[in-house]
């Protein structure tokens, strides 16, 4: 009898209920037991590719003969007769002579320049009172007379220009050189050579007849398939009392992708049959979950791809190895279930990266 894990039913649900546990304990999980389907082995014989005709090629015919190839042509040669010279010597000048200037300075003479520091003033000056005058005040007619308060200067010392700076010429002699050159007595002349043509013997293969073909007849390919052929539909017998605790982490398999790449290597290959291909198989009731994870680099999307393809790869390896398909299912949750702190915007170690990188399996 197989055990079918397909669902389970808790205890509590009410007695009799169609399709469901009688007499049911509170708080356990059951299953339903069903009677295995039966089947007979027949043999069929199937055409694998039909009977064709091919066609058969007979090889052209071909003939040598001999042909003078001018490989190179008849060409002139042109030699220079050189051109002859003699040596003249020219004095050139590297240096230009020119005027040396001096400059003379200023000259100045000593003087006294007078300055007035304070200007001429004066006030008027009261008298004594005028005896004719018939007033009894002794302010009024007084006699008021200006006297002049001269200015004041001062002898500040001054230069006084007497002659402004002028300059002075002396000849500097400039440098020459004398150049030896060549001066051409003959001009340059060509004449021409006759260089004789090249040639060369060929062996050509010369076709004398043309490929043809002739048709030729293939057997058909057969090839006996064996099959299963339903011979008793299996049904619901029992209810089994099961564990209700569904695995929620799973088992890691410590399989190493190439980076981007969802094939498995020789090693990998290995891993999945010591730690789940011979479980597996010991346990033929079980459903297996192959989950693969990726780390955060990278976009989400082509993360989510990845883990995708990667969980395929081991499903169809163990449907390979005559897993049954309805026992398998391939889950990729991309960058979303990491096992530490390294998320997007997280710098972290290659080694915490790789920690994330994992496909594991779950068994039911």
């Amino acid at each position: 009898m197989a055990l079918a894990v397909s669902f389970m039913v808790l205890a509590y649900v009410s007695k009799g209920q169609d399709g469901l546990p009688e007499n049911p304990e509170p708080g356990k999980c059951y299953a339903k037991c069903v009677a295995p389907d039966e089947y007979k082995e027949e043999t069929e014989r199937v055409m694998l590719k039909p009977a064709y005709t091919t066609l058969e090629v007979i090889p052209a015919e071909y003939k040598e003969v001999t042909e003078t190839v001018v490989i190179k042509p008849e060409t002139k040669k042109y030699i220079l007769e050189p051109a002859e010279y003699k040596t003249v010597y020219d004095t050139i000048w590297i240096k230009d002579p020119y005027n040396k200037l001096s400059v003379v300075p200023e000259e100045f003479s000593n003087d006294v320049q007078t300055v007035e520091i304070k200007s001429k003033t004066g006030r008027w000056v009261a008298g004594e009172k005028d005896p004719d005058c018939p007033s009894i005040d002794p302010d009024d007619c007084r006699v008021l007379h200006f006297v002049e308060i001269p200015a004041v200067t001062r002898d500040v010392s001054i230069k006084k220009k007497v002659k402004d700076q002028t300059t002075s010429s002396k000849k500097v002699e400039g440098k020459y050189q004398v150049v030896a050159r060549e001066e051409i007595v003959k001009e340059p002349t060509y004449r021409t050579e006759v260089i004789p043509a090249e040639t060369k013997e060929i062996v050509k293969t010369v076709l004398v007849k043309d490929e043809t073909t002739r048709e030729v007849t293939v057997d058909a390919i057969y090839t006996d398939v064996t099959k299963r052929v339903l011979v008793k539909q299996g049904g619901l017998t029992v209810w089994r009392e099961v564990p209700c605790t569904i695995p929620s982490n799973g088992t890691v398999l410590p399989i190493n992708y190439e980076v981007g790449s969802a094939e498995l290597t020789r090693s990998s290959l290995r891993i999945i049959d010591t730690k789940l291909l011979t479980r597996m198989q010991e346990e033929p009731n079980s459903i297996v979950e192959i989950g693969s994870h990726t780390d955060a680099r990278g976009s989400a999307e082509a993360n989510q791809s990845l883990s995708e393809r990667r969980a395929k790869s081991v499903v169809e390896y163990l449907i390979s190895k005559g897993i049954d398909k309805e026992r398998l299912l391939a889950v990729g949750y991309g960058e979303t279930k990491p096992l530490n702190e390294c998320v997007d915007g997280v710098q972290c170690s290659d080694s915490k990266h790789a920690a994330n990188r994992r496909t594991e399996f779950k068994v039911f």
